[in-house]
């Protein structure tokens, strides 16, 4: 009798070890224990790279313009100061918005514009004077309930010879200036000028609103 009580209680007590063992062992258990740890190290590396990741700043055009532009009725008078060396020309355009263009849309850089305006009608560009200053002239605005993007811009390739020589000096490659912007991309379909290269340089702009509308009429506005 003693004997199958130890027997019994021999075979109890492996009973309990071997279910301890399954809980203890068990791989599937290890298997979700080692993905969590694995997930949370994956969280933990993309929320520190993302934290690196820093926005790269705008590269600082090689040469400064600081220009604006006051609107008086019809008139649109532009001035400004510029390191650019003297006689440099400066060529604008004048964009008319697509009649449903709204404010925010034009605020947002979403809107579509027109043709630009010829500038036999609106004017021609302008250049620098010998002491920095953008030289004064004043366009035309052909329709004071349209709204308009005015666009001042400077063509390295296309300065005289002389001016480019100047801007080597000072900057150096005109292929490789800093903050060059593409103006017009290739067209080998009309390759009289540029050839079917990218026209390369620096623009700025500034929104013309409504002349019943707020930076409409009456206001000098600066060219970003």
């Amino acid at each position: 009798m003693c004997r199958k009580i130890v027997v019994l209680v021999l075979l109890t007590a492996s009973c309990l070890f071997l279910t301890a063992c399954r809980v203890v062992f068990n791989p599937f258990a290890q298997d979700v224990e080692q993905k969590e740890v694995q997930k949370e190290h994956r969280q933990k590396a993309e929320v520190q790279e993302q934290e690196e990741v820093v926005e790269e700043e705008p590269e600082e055009p090689a040469f400064k313009i600081d220009a604006t532009l006051t609107l008086d009725g019809e008139n649109m008078v532009i001035s400004g100061e510029t390191d650019l060396p003297p006689d440099t020309i400066l060529e604008i355009k004048l964009k008319p918005y697509k009649g449903n263009a709204t404010p925010e849309e034009i605020e947002e850089e979403t809107a579509g514009t027109l043709n630009e305006v010829p500038a036999n009608t609106v004017g021609i560009g302008t250049s620098v004077e010998e002491d920095g200053s953008i030289r004064e002239k004043t366009y035309f605005r052909p329709d004071l309930s349209s709204r308009y993007r005015f666009e001042l811009t400077f063509e390295p390739e296309g300065q005289e010879e002389e001016i480019k020589q100047q801007l080597i000096e000072q900057a150096g490659n005109l292929d490789e200036l800093a903050g060059l912007q593409v103006l017009k991309e290739a067209d080998s379909s009309n390759s009289m000028t540029h050839g079917d290269e990218a026209v390369k340089g620096y623009i700025q702009t500034v929104n013309i609103m409504k002349a019943d509308e707020k930076n409409g009429d009456g206001v000098t506005l600066e060219l970003e």
